[in-house]
């Protein structure tokens, strides 16, 4: 077969024309098969519409209770505390003052001060001068005039006697007291103090007795006083 017929019939032959067809062809399939797989990459990855990213716990957590909304404190009490009163104490009374702690004598002072007595019960060994009890108690209602028990830790301390011939009786005696003595009167209350046993300068303890001999009684030995 000559060049001339195969150029008169052009579909019998493998000219330009059938091969610019077939590339063509090629192109539009390879097109139509990455558009399939475009899309069923798409669905098989389930996008669903929504899409992924950064995921931040902190921005999706509910805020807490705090920090959202405070709840209304309760407004405290402004009623004013109130301390405790002492019931005053009957007519014809009045409190005894706490003297557990402070030093005897000192505690003797205030006690006589409100016109009270004492009694003081001292310990057997020790020179501690503290009151450790009294009877009645401190706080205690109590009329004036009364004798209070005062125990002291300590032992009685040493008291020198006074010298009190020639003084009244009355006199002499308050003068032992306030010494820490006890007065004794073998002949009586009135007069002057003749004598006395034991003398003064004798060194003795709270709460001994010192006896006085008036003038208005019997002197020592049983001799009628003049």
């Amino acid at each position: 077969m000559t060049d001339e017929a195969v150029a008169g019939h052009p579909d019998q032959g493998g000219g330009p024309s059938n091969r610019t067809g077939l590339f063509a062809g090629a192109a539009v399939g390879l097109v139509v098969c990455a558009v399939v797989g475009a899309l069923g990459g798409y669905l098989l990855a389930g996008d669903g519409g929504e899409r992924e990213g950064p995921y931040d716990a902190g921005a999706t957590t509910t805020p807490t209770v705090e920090a959202t909304s405070k709840s209304p404190r309760s407004t405290p009490s402004r009623t004013p505390s109130r301390r405790p009163s002492s019931t005053p104490p009957p007519i014809g009374q009045m409190i005894l003052p706490d003297v557990v702690g402070d030093d005897f004598q000192k505690a003797r002072e205030q006690l006589r001060g409100l016109g009270l007595g004492v009694q003081f019960v001292f310990g057997r060994v020790g020179d501690d001068p503290t009151v450790a009890s009294t009877n009645p108690r401190g706080g205690t209602a109590v009329k004036r005039g009364i004798t209070v028990r005062v125990t002291v830790v300590g032992a009685a301390p040493e008291v020198v006697v006074p010298a009190l011939v020639g003084e009244s009786c009355k006199q002499a005696a308050r003068r032992l007291v306030d010494d820490g003595l006890y007065p004794n009167y073998p002949t009586g209350e009135r007069g002057e103090v003749r004598s006395q046993e034991p003398p003064g300068g004798t060194v003795l303890h709270w709460n001994e007795r010192v006896r006085l001999y008036c003038s208005d009684g019997p002197a020592p030995g049983g001799t009628p006083t003049p």
